[in-house]
This record gives structure tokens, C-alpha cells and sequence, in this order.
């Protein structure tokens, strides 16, 4: 009987039985687990909490294999607030599906871990704009995962992209200038990658000065959604078109 004892984020959850929840968590230690929640849908049920995403608890879990089940649960911190925001519950939403879509069955991931507690404290606790910590967090995951994008050069010519028309290559999820660009690409306004090549060099509690447009934060959302499908294979629900 395997016995466990970690922190963790509950990523999603979804009903199970009657009375029972399956949870997805993300663990420093132990990569994206899954676990069974028994009776957690009773009115009573003292684990409750821990059926929710957005809660960070360290949990205790028994079982064999891939087959766990939650013995105890206590809470750590919860960022439930996040999602009485409509733009903050969207990209908390859009944090916790990268975390689950970039991390790996039981395999140990500080980094990403740690990323996404920060990026949810930053969303929870200051007037950050929302947009610029799902980017931070996206640049973020890129390069944990090996795919760190290149703000600086074009890919094919490798000449620097310092021009106003910039472009994101959608076949090899890397930026071009207007010469080496193919017929697949998403246009990059020169203000988007300046804030992208700012933001990369800073930690999350850095970034509540950054203010972008609409229009930016559009842009933001169709590079990351574009390449969390060329690099995972998963396009994103929770970031909007």
C-alpha cells in the first residue's frame, strides 16, 4: 500500500460517483497526481475544500499505482476570491489548465509548481492586469518545458525584430520577421513583443506596473493559445480566441 504526504493544487475535479470526486493535482514532488475524494459531496463532508480547484493543501493519500484516494486534506491557502472576477477567474482558469496540460504524470516539477503558486498569489493578492500574468506564466512554462521562445531574433534570418510588423510562425511556434514569414502566422504588434521582451526578465510581483490594451491582451492570448497546441498538442478552452 503506497502512502504519500504532499502539497499540492488542485487543478480540476470532476464527479466520480454519488458521492465521490476525482481531483487532478499539481505537486512539486510527485508531478500532476490523481486521487479519489470519498463522500466529499455530502453536506458534511469535511474535505470539501479540497474538491475545489484553486485549493493549495497538503494532502495524505494511499493506494496502489496510479489508483490513490485521499485520506486527509488541510488547507494551506486557497485563491476561491479569484474566481468572484470575471477576468481574474479566466485567467486563473487559464493558469491551472497550462499547469495540468504542461506537467507530467508523477514526475517531480519544482519549477512549474512553484511558477504557479506564484502567478495565482500575484493574480489573488495584487491589481497585476490579469493578461500580463497569464503571459508571464505562458513564457514561463515555454522555457521549463524546453520550448523558451525567442523575443529577440527572427528564427529564419536571425536578424533582430525590431521592425512594426512581426509575426508568429504558427508551424514552429516561433516569431519572424515579414521577409522569412510563411503563409501560416498570427500579426504581432511591435508594443506586444516590447512587453514580452520586458516581462520575461521579471518575477511576478514585478509586473503590476506593466499596462497593455485590449488589443494587446488579444494578441497575447493567440500566441499562447497557438503554441500550447504546436507544443503540447492541446488547444486551450480556457483562453479566448
Amino acid at each position: 500500500m503506497q502512502q504519500m504526504i504532499t502539497q499540492g493544487v488542485v487543478l480540476r475535479a470532476m464527479d466520480y460517483s454519488e458521492s465521490d470526486k476525482i481531483i487532478t493535482i499539481l505537486t512539486p514532488d510527485h508531478g500532476r497526481i490523481t486521487a479519489i475524494l470519498k463522500g466529499v459531496k455530502k453536506v458534511t463532508a469535511k474535505m470539501k475544500f479540497a474538491s475545489q480547484p484553486f485549493c493549495f493543501a497538503q494532502f495524505k493519500l494511499v493506494g496502489r499505482g496510479d489508483m490513490l484516494t485521499v485520506s486527509g486534506a488541510t488547507e494551506i491557502e486557497n485563491f476561491f476570491d479569484i474566481t468572484q472576477d470575471y477576468r481574474d477567474m479566466v485567467a486563473g482558469s487559464a493558469l491551472l489548465e497550462m499547469a495540468d496540460t504542461a506537467s507530467v504524470v508523477q514526475e517531480p516539477d519544482h519549477l512549474l509548481f512553484s511558477g504557479l503558486l506564484h502567478a495565482l498569489k500575484t493574480l489573488a493578492t495584487t491589481d497585476t492586469d490579469p493578461d500580463v500574468i497569464m503571459m508571464r506564466f505562458a513564457l514561463g512554462v515555454f522555457k521549463i518545458t524546453g520550448y523558451a521562445m525567442n523575443l529577440r531574433t527572427c528564427k529564419t534570418c536571425g536578424k533582430p525584430l525590431n521592425s512594426d510588423i512581426v509575426r508568429f510562425d504558427v508551424d514552429s511556434g516561433e516569431f519572424v520577421c515579414i521577409h522569412c514569414s510563411t503563409n501560416r502566422y498570427i500579426p504581432i504588434s511591435a508594443r506586444t513583443l516590447e512587453v514580452m521582451q520586458n516581462m520575461v526578465r521579471l518575477e511576478f510581483p514585478e509586473l503590476e506596473n506593466i499596462v497593455i490594451t485590449s488589443t494587446e491582451a488579444q494578441e497575447f492570448h493567440q500566441i499562447i493559445r497557438a503554441n500550447f497546441l504546436i507544443r503540447f498538442g492541446k488547444d486551450l478552452r480556457s483562453i479566448k480566441a
